[in-house]
């Protein structure tokens, strides 16, 4: 595809990963998980932009404000984007973590869209993924918490291009926790269930054995940490690696793989996923 503008070209180019290797590495990673040897795994996928032009990331990025405003914007050396999930915020003791697993897309029928958040939120599949992905971060932090705050149900996180099932979990650090900062709290979170699977290290092993690409920096932790140890750390979501002479951008989407997944199902929602950075920087 190409879009020409004023500002330069932007030209689209298949990733790592052709769509044809990337639905056989769902399907190895869905015959995995239906043998029992593992209960989730998100498997990655990139494409690349490339421009005659260098790609303005302060014009980028408002772009993305414009769009997604519920959405945690950051640029950190090249890498840019706009992500919907939060891996840990800590205030003074108190903890949150936005957990996010569970994806529709938005057909831009608002009567439409609320039938499919209805049927977001019975999706027994979706349910299931979005299951692992709030327990994973509930086991992380209960060593750290005197209470925890897990609702019995996902709400639905609506966004410009999809939905997501959400949960807040929530807690309050204890005593002998109480002296622990943010890095403490990311090591013990990061990678969740959301971005890797379970068991972790099982999931782990499986992402390197099938996706044989380079993630460089997608779904890393991204955010801030004042002097005190306090911060806001996102996940870095919805995303593009921007090169060093400003001229491409690699950007990335995952899904989360469970027994009840569809390889081509997981390809549509990985292209929405796509989209938000899609659609920014063909709109520059």
């Amino acid at each position: 595809m190409v879009n020409s503008k004023e500002s330069g070209e932007i030209h689209w180019q298949g990733g790592s990963i052709t769509e044809g290797k990337w639905r056989e590495q769902v399907s190895a990673a869905i015959t995995a998980i239906k043998s029992g040897k593992l209960e989730k795994v998100v498997l990655a996928r990139d494409i690349t932009a490339t421009s005659n032009l260098q790609i303005d990331a302060r014009n980028l990025l408002q772009r993305l404000e414009i769009d997604y405003p519920s959405t945690w914007l950051f640029l950190v050396d090249g890498l840019i984007g706009a992500t919907p999930e939060l891996l840990i915020r800590l205030n003074k003791s108190l903890v949150t973590s936005r957990v996010l697993a569970g994806t529709i897309r938005k057909t831009g029928n608002e009567d439409r869209d609320l039938a499919l958040a209805a049927s977001l939120a019975k999706s027994s599949k979706d349910l299931e993924e979005h299951e692992y992905a709030v327990r994973s971060i509930a086991d992380a932090l209960a060593p750290f918490c005197s209470s925890t705050n897990i609702p019995e149900s996902p709400f639905v996180l609506h966004l410009s291009n999809v939905m997501h099932l959400a949960t807040d979990v929530t807690g309050v650090l204890n005593d002998s926790a109480k002296q622990a900062d943010v890095f403490t709290l990311i090591e013990q979170l990061h990678p969740s269930a959301a971005v890797c699977g379970t068991p972790t290290e099982i999931a782990k092993k499986l992402i390197t054995d099938l996706e044989q690409m380079n993630r460089d920096r997608y779904a890393a932790p991204v955010g801030w940490v004042d002097a005190h140890g306090d911060g806001e750390i996102a996940i870095a979501l919805r995303c593009g690696q921007l090169s060093d002479d400003n001229k491409s951008i690699r950007i990335f989407a995952g899904c989360g793989i469970v027994a009840g997944s569809d390889a081509d199902n997981e390809f549509a929602e990985s292209q929405a996923k796509l989209m938000p950075m899609r659609t920014a920087l063909e709109t520059l």
